[in-house]
C-alpha cells in the first residue's frame, strides 16, 4: 500500500511539473507574440534599429542568469556552466536552424559582424573555464566584456539607415501611426519581454521537476534539459518573429542571446561562487563548439540568406549532440 502511494505520489508530481512547463511554454508564446509585433515601432521611438533592439532586448536571458546563479549558490557549479554553454548549444542549432526552415533568413553585413562578436564572447568565455575553474576575477572579466559590447551595439544602431526587410517594415509602420502610438508599443514589448521572462521560470522549474527520471550527471542535464528549458523562449520568438514577418529579429536576438551567455550568465555564476568542472566535463567540449558555431551565419553572407540546406543540418546536430551526451 505505502509502495502504491508513493508511486501515485511520483505520478501527481510528474504530472505537475509535466503542467507548469506547458504553462510556462504558454507564456513564453505568448510574450513572443507581443515582443514581436511591435518591436518596430518601439524601435522607432528609441531611435535604434530593429536589429539592436532583437540583440539587447530579446538577446537578454535573465532567466538564464538566473538560474545559473541558483545553481552556483547551491553548490552545482556544472549545472551553472552546463545551463549556459548548452543553451548556446540549443540557440545555435535548434532556434537558428527552424528559423531558416520556416522563412528564408536574411543574415546581412551587421548579423554577420555580430556573429563574430559572439564567437570571440564564446571564446574568451572557453578560455577562462579552460583550466576547469572559473574564479571571480575572470567572472567580472566576462561581465565587462559584455557592458563594452553594450555600449558598441547601442552607438553604431542609433538611428541607422533601414534598409530591406527593415525599411519595408518602417513604411508599414508610418502608415500605422493613427492606430498604435509609439508609448503603447513600448508597453507591449515590455510586456513581451516579461511574459517570456516569466514564461521561462515557470519552464525551467518543470524542467527541473523531470530531471529525476533521467539520472543523468549533473553537468549532462544543464547541456540537455535545463538549457532546453531555459532557452524555450528563443525558439518562441523564432515562431513569432516568422508570423509577423521579421525574420531577422530572431537572428539578431539568437546572436545576442549566445553573447549574453557566455559572458553575463557564465559570469554572474561565477562571481556567486567560483565555478569548479570535474574533470573530463562535456561542457568544455560544448563550450567550444558553441565558440566556433556563430560563424556559420557566414554561410549567408554572399546570398544575403541563410541556405536553408544547412538548417537542416544545424538542426540534424542539435540532436546528434543531445544522443551523445545523454548515451555517452
Amino acid at each position: 500500500m505505502q509502495n502504491r502511494i508513493h508511486e501515485n505520489g511520483d505520478v501527481t508530481g510528474t504530472l505537475l511539473d509535466l503542467l507548469v512547463l506547458l504553462a510556462g511554454a504558454a507564456l513564453l508564446t505568448g510574450g513572443a507574440e507581443a515582443f514581436a509585433e511591435h518591436i518596430g515601432e518601439a524601435a522607432s521611438r528609441l531611435g535604434v534599429s530593429v536589429l539592436a533592439l532583437g540583440i539587447l532586448l530579446a538577446g537578454a536571458e535573465p532567466e538564464e542568469a538566473v538560474t545559473a546563479m541558483l545553481a552556483s549558490a547551491r553548490g552545482y557549479p556544472e549545472l551553472a556552466a552546463g545551463d549556459a554553454i548548452g543553451a548556446n548549444l540549443v540557440i545555435l542549432t535548434l532556434t537558428v536552424g527552424l528559423a531558416a526552415l520556416l522563412a528564408p533568413l536574411p543574415v546581412g553585413r551587421r548579423v554577420v559582424e555580430y556573429a563574430a562578436a559572439a564567437a570571440v564572447a564564446g571564446a574568451l568565455a572557453v578560455g577562462l573555464l579552460w583550466d576547469g575553474t572559473l574564479g571571480r576575477p575572470e567572472s567580472t572579466l566576462l561581465l565587462v566584456a559584455y557592458v563594452a559590447g553594450v555600449v558598441w551595439v547601442w552607438r553604431r544602431e542609433k538611428e541607422p539607415p533601414l534598409l530591406g526587410e527593415l525599411a519595408e517594415l518602417a513604411e508599414e509602420e508610418d502608415g500605422d501611426e493613427e492606430e498604435e502610438s509609439t508609448s503603447r508599443a513600448l508597453v507591449f514589448v515590455a510586456l513581451g519581454l516579461v511574459g517570456m521572462v516569466s514564461g521561462g521560470f515557470l519552464a525551467v522549474r518543470g524542467a527541473e521537476g523531470l530531471v529525476g527520471a533521467f539520472g543523468a550527471t549533473e553537468s549532462v542535464v544543464g547541456l540537455t534539459v535545463l538549457a532546453l528549458a531555459t532557452s524555450a523562449e528563443m525558439i518562441a520568438l523564432v515562431i513569432a518573429a516568422h508570423r509577423r514577418g521579421v525574420t531577422e529579429v530572431a537572428l539578431a536576438g539568437a546572436v545576442g542571446s549566445v553573447a549574453y551567455n557566455a559572458t553575463v550568465s557564465l559570469g554572474l555564476a561565477g562571481l556567486v561562487e567560483p565555478l569548479r568542472l570535474g574533470d573530463g566535463s562535456p561542457v568544455l567540449v560544448v563550450g567550444v563548439v558553441t565558440a566556433l558555431l556563430p560563424l556559420v551565419l557566414l554561410a549567408g553572407r554572399r546570398t544575403g540568406h541563410f541556405p536553408r540546406p544547412l538548417g537542416f543540418g544545424l538542426v540534424a546536430a542539435y540532436a546528434a549532440a543531445l544522443a551523445w551526451l545523454l548515451v555517452g
